[in-house]
């Protein structure tokens, strides 16, 4: 659990990610937070997702209060354990979710719970909190689901969502819409008619986006030279990186890297 306070005056972050998860629940105040490189605005109150691995730089006005809620992604969750897919890894996913006062009533009330807890020095503190998170999860994931404008298929675990989850776990290692295909037990021209009857984009273009976004949250980020982005993406040829690269994002992996850190890093 981490708060946010007044400050002196406007807060900016460094550009930074993390291997566990982040809700934020903020309560007053404005700015913009982005997330994997969209701009996301912030309207109190309100609820931000960050998803392990993205890269996110909040940008925060100086009366900002609120709070965020981090952990693990093996997590012990109960029964949210399904509420924290559809949360984190659905599809079409919104990174932020506005909360009536009644909504964020009850996020503090369980956040302030799991703090209480956390105090504990004795007692079954652990399995107490991530019985509190996982009710925090489902509460959040309705709260989502109440404010998108999805049908009622899009709300159920199908195969695009699962094409989905498997392309998170995957694309490094396997790009070919085959693939996924024949773990969900379905020709790959059908797998790729589901996917863009709800998503608009072929299936292989999810998968190429995927490893476009990995390659940008990097350029950001990490502290890899160009050559070695390439190669934490399985292309060892830095040649053939840097034509891939140029031809999905219409500039050179180096300009890109230029232009995103003078616009994102202080």
């Amino acid at each position: 659990m981490e708060h946010i306070l007044p400050a002196d005056g406007p807060v900016v972050n460094d550009v930074h990610r993390h291997d566990f998860h982040e809700l934020f629940f903020f309560t007053e105040g404005t700015g913009e937070h982005m997330i994997d490189l969209q701009q996301w605005s912030i309207a109190a109150p309100c609820m931000h997702l960050v998803a392990p691995g993205q890269v996110h730089r909040l940008d925060r006005s100086a009366d900002m209060q609120g709070s965020v809620v981090m952990f693990a992604t093996d997590a012990q969750l109960g029964q949210g354990h399904a509420a924290r897919i559809e949360l984190f890894n659905a599809p079409d996913r919104a990174c932020t979710v506005a909360l009536d006062e009644q909504r964020l009533a009850e996020a503090r009330m369980l956040v302030r719970q799991m703090e209480e807890e956390l105090a504990r020095t004795s007692g079954p503190v652990a399995e107490v909190v991530e019985g509190y998170l996982g009710i925090l999860l489902i509460k959040c994931a309705h709260w989502a689901r109440s404010n998108a404008t999805v049908s009622r298929e899009q709300e159920t675990i199908d195969p695009v969502r699962r094409f989905t989850e498997l392309v998170e776990l995957q694309y490094l290692q396997e790009r070919q819409v085959a693939h996924y295909a024949d773990l969900l037990a379905m020709t790959a021209d059908h797998l790729n008619t589901c996917v863009k009857k709800r998503t608009g984009r072929t299936a292989s273009s999810v998968i190429h986006d995927r490893l476009l976004l990995e390659a940008k949250r990097l350029l950001l980020h990490a502290d890899l030279s160009i050559k070695e982005v390439g190669f934490a993406l399985g292309m060892q040829d830095p040649a053939y990186f840097t034509r891939w690269f140029h031809k999905a994002a219409a500039v050179t992996p180096a300009a890109f890297r230029a232009s995103i850190r003078e616009k994102y890093q202080n």
